[in-house]
């Protein structure tokens, strides 16, 4: 049988022919019958853990099922009196920012029990706060900060906002860095700022992780304890929680590493292809451990550093980009687009105003616009910011946050911000959601904070006037419904502060920003004029020739002056 093909059966005796035809007859018949993938595989150890881990990999993060039947916050300390908030004008942030009512609130165990008309029978011992009419609203969130890894006094030591280590470090976490001795925090908890997204610094293209932080003090001064929601893996907590992320673009990377945008963008996509073949890599691998195929498995591929990168491609991270010019917009939508991840926010973004089609394209989902109100212009990608930005950015349908950037603008004046923004056009709803229910919803915390709801975090702001108001200041500001000002103190403010504003028409100012690009000329309508007159002048000081002292002259309304020297 020499070349038949059965040239084994010569060499091997005819018993262990049969014998191994057996053998081979019994393999067959428990392949054909095994129940699902026919594989004999043992199971490791590990298997139900892995099988844990990876159905978890596409879990969308939210709160847990039982969160909005809870009766008590998971912030809540204990010997907390309930506190009765008695006739307010609540501006509670629901219906679109428009629902205002008159009547209570009801504070006790961390949340707001009950908004309206208030049932005390079941509690005692309750503290009552007459508001007398003043307005309460939620309390504001600061979706731009660093406080407390850029630390007042401003001390060596106490700067821990950028690392100079290399452009791409997602593996960093601002937490690491946040200084439980900031005098900044009273500072902003005075404004009404009752929680902050703590942002590594603008210095790399990818500066790490962010962290959403309550402003109260914590027993302990414990850092971690002020996290609003731990995500994943921290502290050795596995709920499904958002996590935030920053990211830079433009002058700011480009000048700490010499490079350019075009350095800076491939520093993007070289991370993120890291990432994405990481991703690919868990996918197959969770692929085979789900229907059971076991053998030569080994480890689940995951890498420390470039876990929390691989977790912003599965959608599980709020990523915040520092992002001024419309060439780094369109530089990150088209990043967005080719690596398959959303953005947040484009912060300091003071030309998007000029390109909302532009930002419309980012994947998934706009990512909403967070500005200074009138301070931009603080170098040269944000020269061509316009005050009148957030109200073009509105009425393109784009979600408006106004932030502090502490300490660039002190966090105490985080409302100013929403009263500029409004007085240039920005509808008093959406100046107000600005600062409290919209960067609660960009980062992902709008479950429990943001608004007036019943279950919702007990952070609120009883306001001396109007919160649009110039000059508005909190009588008395609530964190998971413990009162923060020991001494509050406001002065009293005319009757006309009770209520929102009214504001100028900027159209034609509007339409000019958009037409010349943020930079309109300089040159008046007048020029050729000899005569320039001023209209609506209060009081004029001029030098007295005779005795060379400033003099006040005031205007009456007959056109006659009075005038006395100062």
């Amino acid at each position: 049988m020499k070349g038949s093909g059965y040239q084994f059966a010569h060499r091997v005796p005819a018993p262990q022919v049969s014998l191994l035809l057996l053998v081979g007859l019994s393999f067959a018949s428990v392949y054909l019958l095994w129940p699902s993938n026919r594989h004999a595989e043992s199971l490791p150890i590990n298997a139900e853990v892995v099988i844990a881990q990876c159905k978890a990999l596409h879990l969308t993060p939210g709160p847990p099922e039982d969160f909005y039947s809870r009766t008590q916050s998971d912030r809540f300390v204990g010997g907390t009196r309930p506190t009765l908030i008695q006739n307010a004008t609540i501006w509670t942030g629901r219906e679109d920012g428009k629902e205002i009512i008159r009547d209570d609130i009801l504070i006790d165990k961390g949340i707001i029990k009950q908004v309206g008309s208030v049932n005390l029978r079941p509690y005692a011992n309750v503290e009552v706060l007459d508001a007398e009419g003043a307005w309460v609203s939620p309390g504001l969130v600061d979706a731009h900060s660093h406080l407390g890894v850029y630390s007042s006094p401003a001390l060596n030591g106490a700067a821990d906002g950028n690392s100079y280590k290399g452009p791409v470090l997602p593996w960093l976490r601002s937490l690491d860095g946040l200084n439980m001795q900031d005098d900044s925090y009273r500072l902003a908890i005075a404004g009404g700022v009752t929680t902050a997204n703590v942002l590594p610094g603008s210095a790399n293209a990818i500066g790490g992780q962010a962290f959403v932080v309550k402003l109260r003090p914590t027993a302990g001064h414990s850092s971690s304890a002020m996290v609003l929601e731990p995500p994943f893996s921290l502290n050795g907590t596995y709920l499904n929680r958002w996590r935030q992320m920053k990211h830079a673009c433009g002058e700011y990377p480009s000048g700490a590493y010499s490079g350019t945008r075009m350095d800076t963008q491939w520093a993007f996509r070289q991370a993120y292809d890291t990432a994405r073949i990481i991703r690919d890599k868990q996918n197959e691998y969770c692929a085979k451990a789900l229907t059971g195929k076991w053998n030569g498995l080994g480890d689940f591929p995951e890498d420390l550093q470039w876990e929390a990168l691989v977790d912003v491609l599965r959608g599980r991270v709020k990523v915040h980009t520092h992002c001024p010019e419309a060439v780094d917009m369109d530089a990150m939508v088209r990043l967005t687009n080719e690596f398959k991840f959303s953005i947040a926010a484009f912060h300091h973004a003071h030309e998007a105003y000029l390109v909302p089609d532009l930002v419309k394209k980012a994947y998934g989902h706009p990512p909403a616009v967070a500005l200074f109100a009138t301070s931009a212009r603080f170098t040269r990608e944000a020269y061509r910011g316009s005050e009148f930005s957030p109200r073009i950015l509105a009425d393109n349908g784009l979600d408006v946050v106004m932030k502090s950037d502490h300490p660039v603008l002190n966090a105490r004046h985080l409302m100013y911000e929403a009263q500029q923004a409004h007085y240039f056009g920005l509808p008093a709803n959406l100046a107000l959601a600005s600062v409290t229910n919209t960067p609660a919803r960009v980062l992902g915390q709008d479950h429990r904070i943001g608004r007036i709801i019943e279950g919702f975090d007990a952070d609120i702001v009883v306001w001396d006037s109007h919160p649009l108001a110039l000059g508005a200041a909190p009588k008395q500001v609530f964190i998971d419904g413990i009162a923060q000002l020991e001494k509050p103190y406001t002065s009293l403010k005319p009757p006309s502060a009770q209520h929102a504003p009214t504001t100028p028409n900027f159209d034609k100012e509007i339409a000019d920003a958009i037409k010349y690009e943020g930079l309109p000329p300089l040159e008046l309508e007048t020029a050729n004029s000899d005569v320039v007159m001023f209209r609506n002048v209060g009081s004029l000081f001029l030098k007295n020739p005779a005795t060379r002292r400033v003099s006040e002259v005031f205007t009456l309304a007959k056109g006659e002056a009075s005038g006395k020297t100062v």
